[in-house]
């Protein structure tokens, strides 16, 4: 296969559809004339409808400009891409919106790689793979009541202050997502497809030592990325599933 450079994201063709888009957050170091600043970066990827990850581009948040992720989202539509299913992101306000008016029909869902790394630095896990792990349990049990019964054995393992407030916080939308099928959720919550690329930014940028001078330094650092173009995170029959209930929830897309 081919290597893509991160540099050529930008300019890649996308699909007219991804079912998922996940929205990796990073908190990177910035170089600003004689200060470090803290800058945060989000990394897309999408899951195609074959299954495939696809690395479409690294942006710099911007809080302060509302400007900013319209342009973005209208810059993917001029790539090509048509339509979103949904969007796995955390609480970025400015985003969503964005998001919304570009692709109305988007739906948003929590995003695991921002959940997990704020349960592990309170927790006692030897790595954030086992916190993601029993987190993904939550969004993937089979039924509601499976689903609340492990819940509550959660609540009991994590039941210091911090966890209360941190479940509080983050995992209070998991139960309207059982309106979706098991299948589907496996899809969307899946935290080990993009651990990988969170943390090859996390371990290179975030470091007090580390800085970069400008965003194209992600591009630089990471270099080429085939892991993010023709791999997938499921098996045949794990996928077959997926889709025929992304068949049955939108029967006026031809997934085939």
């Amino acid at each position: 296969m081919k290597k893509i450079k991160m540099s050529e994201c930008s300019k890649r063709k996308l699909d007219e559809l991804y079912i998922v888009i996940h929205a990796i957050k990073n908190e990177v170091n910035i170089k600003k004339a004689d200060y470090i600043e803290k800058t945060i970066v989000y990394t897309l990827v999408g899951i195609d409808i074959k299954g495939y990850r696809q690395l479409i581009d690294v942006y710099q948040d911007k809080v302060n400009n509302n400007r900013y992720w319209l342009d973005c989202f209208e810059s993917l539509r001029g790539r090509g891409l048509k339509k979103v299913l949904f969007l796995s992101v955390d609480d970025n306000k400015n985003m969503k919106r964005a998001a919304k008016i570009v692709f109305s029909d988007i739906v948003f869902v929590d995003s695991p790689t921002d959940i997990v790394p704020k349960f592990y630095k309170y927790t006692s896990e030897k790595s954030g793979k086992q916190v993601g792990s029993k987190l993904f349990k939550l969004y993937t049990q089979k039924t509601l009541s499976d689903f609340k019964e492990k819940f509550e054995a959660f609540k009991k393992t994590y039941n210091n202050v911090i966890h209360q407030k941190l479940i509080e916080k983050y995992l209070k939308n998991i139960e309207g997502l059982y309106k979706y099928s098991c299948n589907i959720r496996h899809l969307l919550f899946k935290h080990t497809a993009n651990v990988y690329l969170y943390d090859r930014i996390r371990l290179g940028f975030n470091q007090r030592s580390c800085y970069i001078n400008k965003i194209d330094e992600i591009y630089d650092q990471l270099g080429e990325l085939t892991d993010y173009f023709g791999f997938t995170s499921f098996t045949k029959s794990d996928w077959t599933l997926i889709l025929n209930d992304l068949i049955q929830m939108y029967p006026e897309i031809d997934f085939i």
